[in-house]
């Protein structure tokens, strides 16, 4: 299928709506534009970088400090545990 756009005295067009459907695209996406050997023009969505998406991740509530006594505690503990299971 063929689309047409028109290309304004700025250089700027609008992207017919399947084509932006199609890609994936929002406003302010990037988009890529690769020219073939032979001249054609390839388009393509350029992907998020994480800094783009780095807010949609939730925010993590910083953890306690844990003492180093309580460390060696939780490794004794898991270590002796898993002694018993292997005795079995």
């Amino acid at each position: 299928m063929t689309y047409a756009s028109t290309l304004t005295s700025k250089n700027q067009t609008t992207l017919p709506m399947a084509i932006a459907v199609l890609l994936g695209v929002k406003p302010q996406s990037k988009l890529s534009y690769e020219v073939t050997d032979d001249g054609k023009v390839l388009l393509s969505a350029k992907s998020a970088t994480f800094k783009d998406i780095a807010g949609s991740f939730p925010k993590k509530k910083p953890l306690k400090p844990v003492a180093v006594g309580d460390m060696r505690k939780a490794i004794a503990a898991g270590a002796a545990k898993r002694f018993k299971k292997s005795a079995k």
